[in-house]
C-alpha cells in the first residue's frame, strides 16, 4: 500500500498501526502480534529518523506521527522533479524519433516482392498479423475467382479484426462469386460497392498496404508492400474517401432471392441478366420483381427504385 512512498512491508504495519492510534503509543502499545517489541522499537526509531514521526521525552519512549502531508512534501516534490527530468528526457528521445523517421531511406518505405510463391506468402504473412482493422479494394483481374469467404478473413473477424471491403462493381458481377460476398458479409465484413476502383489494395491496419507493382496486373505477379510514411497515409485516404461515398452492400444468407437482395444488386449496378444468374431465377422473373418492387416503392426507374429503397431504410 505505501511501498511507493518508500515504506517496506514492516514500516507500513507500524506506521498503520500509530496513524489509527489516537494518542501517542509505545512499542508494546500499538499491539502489533507478529512484531516483537523491540523490532517494533527500531522501526520507530526509523521513522523518526525520517521525520515520519516524533518521539516523545520518558520512559519507555511514545511516538506520535508527523502530519502526512508535511512527512512526505519533500519526498513528493522530489519524485515530481525526477518525473519532470524523465518527461524531458522522453521528449528529446520522441524528437530523436521523428528525426530519424523523417530521414528514412525511400527503400525502406517500399517493399518490393517478385515471384508467385514469394508474393502469395508475403500476403498472407502481412494480413494474417492484422491486429485491429483490414481495408481492401477489390477489382478484377484475378487469378481465381473465390466461390467462398477467404479462410484468413473469417478467423479475423472472429478475434474483432474489422473489416471493410470496397467492392468494384465488375468485381460483384463475376460468376459465381454472390456466395463468397454472402459468406464474408454472414461473418461480419462491411462491404460497399462503387463503379470503379483505381486499383486492388490490402491495407492492414496502419502498419501496410499492398498493391500490385503494375496496374491491371495480377496482384501475385509483383507485389509492392508499402510502410508506414506519406504513401502509405495517401493510400489510406484513398480509401476512406472512396468509402464514404460507396454504397452499402448488404446479402442476407438466408434471403438469396429476397427483394433486399435484389434491390442490392440492383444499387450495386449489377444488370438484369447478372441479378437473375446471382439470385438463381430467370431473367423475365428478375424483371417481373423489378417492377413489383419499383410499384411498391413508387419509382419508375432502377435508378429510383434504389433510392427510394435507401430512404425508407430498405438497404
Amino acid at each position: 500500500m505505501l511501498e511507493q512512498l518508500g515504506l517496506g512491508d514492516e514500516e507500513q504495519s507500524v506506521y498503520l498501526a500509530l496513524l489509527d492510534h489516537a494518542r501517542p503509543a509505545t512499542a508494546a502499545e500499538l499491539g502489533l502480534p507478529d512484531l516483537p517489541p523491540d523490532a517494533v522499537e527500531k522501526l520507530l526509531d526509523g521513522l523518526e529518523r525520517r521525520g515520519l514521526a516524533d518521539r516523545l521525552p520518558g520512559e519507555p519512549p511514545a511516538y506520535r506521527l508527523v502530519d502526512p502531508a508535511l512527512a512526505f512534501a519533500e519526498s513528493l516534490a522530489a519524485r515530481e522533479r525526477d518525473l519532470q527530468r524523465s518527461r524531458v528526457l522522453v521528449d528529446e528521445l520522441a524528437v530523436r524519433h521523428r528525426r530519424r523517421h523523417d530521414a528514412v531511406e525511400p527503400g525502406d518505405l517500399v517493399e518490393i516482392v517478385t515471384g508467385s510463391e514469394a508474393t502469395a506468402r508475403r500476403l498472407v504473412d502481412v494480413y494474417s498479423g492484422a491486429r485491429t482493422q483490414v481495408r481492401a479494394m477489390e477489382r478484377p483481374p484475378y487469378g481465381v475467382v473465390n466461390s467462398e469467404p477467404n479462410p484468413i478473413e473469417v478467423e479475423l473477424l472472429k478475434a474483432g479484426v474489422r473489416h471493410r471491403v470496397l467492392y468494384e462493381q465488375s468485381a460483384v458481377d463475376l460468376p459465381g462469386r454472390v456466395a463468397d460476398l454472402i459468406g464474408g458479409i454472414a461473418a461480419g465484413e462491411e462491404a460497399r460497392v462503387t463503379p470503379t476502383l483505381p486499383a486492388r489494395m490490402l491495407l492492414v491496419d496502419d502498419r501496410f498496404a499492398m498493391i500490385p507493382a503494375r496496374a491491371g496486373a495480377l496482384i501475385t505477379d509483383q507485389l509492392l508492400v508499402v510502410h508506414p510514411g506519406g504513401l502509405l497515409d495517401v493510400l489510406a485516404e484513398v480509401f476512406e474517401e472512396t468509402w464514404l461515398r460507396a454504397m452499402p452492400l448488404r446479402l442476407d444468407p438466408s434471403e438469396v432471392d429476397d427483394d433486399r437482395v435484389i434491390l442490392n444488386l440492383l444499387a450495386a449496378g449489377l444488370t438484369e441478366q447478372s441479378i437473375a444468374r446471382h439470385v438463381g431465377a430467370s431473367q423475365r422473373t428478375v424483371q417481373r420483381r423489378i417492377r413489383e418492387i419499383s410499384g411498391r416503392l413508387g419509382a419508375r426507374t432502377r435508378f429510383q427504385a434504389g433510392l427510394q429503397a435507401a430512404r425508407n431504410g430498405v438497404l
